[in-house]
């Protein structure tokens, strides 16, 4: 094959990778809005409580609260999937086990 030949094969292929870039570049996933999320500790110390604010996505947030028992040992538990208001997880009905820690998950839901 000669030089010309090669030259026009070339160019035949870069032209629609080029235009595939361009059009990958075009579709990029906004980012999500920003999350304003409070946490508390209540009943006495066994609960963890969170609330979020989306910014008016459509976005679900739940309580993820690590518990550390008596004996010392920890686990997670997570309260419900809300849209808005206060989302629990509790530890203990009993004090055998308090609140170590309080974060939240969040996830899109239309």
């Amino acid at each position: 094959m000669n030089r010309k030949k090669i030259a026009s094969a070339l160019a035949a292929c870069a032209l629609p990778l080029a235009a595939m870039h361009i059009a990958a570049a075009s579709t990029a996933v906004a980012a999500p809005p920003p999350v304003d999320c409070a946490t508390w500790v209540s009943g006495p110390g066994q609960t963890g409580n969170v609330t979020c604010t989306r910014g008016g996505a459509a976005g679900q947030f739940r309580a993820k609260v690590v518990c550390r028992s008596n004996s010392g040992s920890s686990f997670t538990v997570y309260g419900d999937w809300l849209y808005s208001g206060v989302s629990m997880a509790t530890c203990s009905l009993n004090g055998s086990a308090g609140v170590s820690s309080i974060g939240w998950e969040l996830r899109l839901k239309g």
